[in-house]
């Protein structure tokens, strides 16, 4: 070992330092990527358990599928619980896809939730309310609040590709835009 002809005990206490430090280093990244998996879980844990068992998201998306006629001319006229429950969950999934997005919730995590967005998406009464919503937002200038959910729908071609189009015949115009 000619490399190490010369070196004195210093040296070899700083390689041993520096390998021991490296050593340090690997398990302290292994810790950090652990730490980073959990976390990733609690917070799916908490999206999973906020749509599948609170009570007013679970009953929302019921309506959502079993009355696919809930978003009709009376809707705006009275703002009234079923609006507001719409509303949040609407939002929620909106968030969702607003992380799924930005690459914060990986494709895999997405998936375990993808199914209700997309029931959601497919629902003919979700596609006409964010339609009103969507023009009557741009009619006052103002950005749409479910532009994420919408521009998924469409994406994945659960909501048609002329939906952004102000074609009347797409569905019923109950806002005034």
């Amino acid at each position: 070992m000619n490399f190490l002809n010369g070196w004195t005990i210093d040296n070899y206490l700083s390689l041993i330092l520096l390998i021991g430090m490296a050593i340090g280093s690997i398990f302290a990244l292994i810790q950090w990527n652990s730490s980073i998996r959990i976390r990733r879980t609690e917070f799916l844990d908490e999206i999973i358990n906020k749509l599948w068992f609170d009570q007013s998201m679970a009953k929302t998306m019921y309506n959502i599928d079993n009355d696919p006629a809930w978003y009709t001319g009376d809707f705006h006229k009275n703002y009234s619980d079923m609006g507001y429950q719409i509303d949040k969950l609407l939002s929620y999934f909106d968030f969702i896809c607003y992380l799924y997005e930005i690459k914060n919730i990986k494709y895999d995590e997405f998936n375990v939730i993808k199914y209700e967005i997309d029931r959601a998406c497919a629902s003919p009464s979700v596609q006409a309310y964010l339609w009103n919503l969507y023009h009557f937002s741009n009619e006052i200038e103002a950005g749409c609040s479910f532009m994420y959910i919408i521009n998924y729908g469409i994406k994945e071609k659960i909501i048609k590709n002329d939906f952004k189009s102000n074609n009347k015949d797409l569905f019923n115009k109950y806002l005034k835009f």
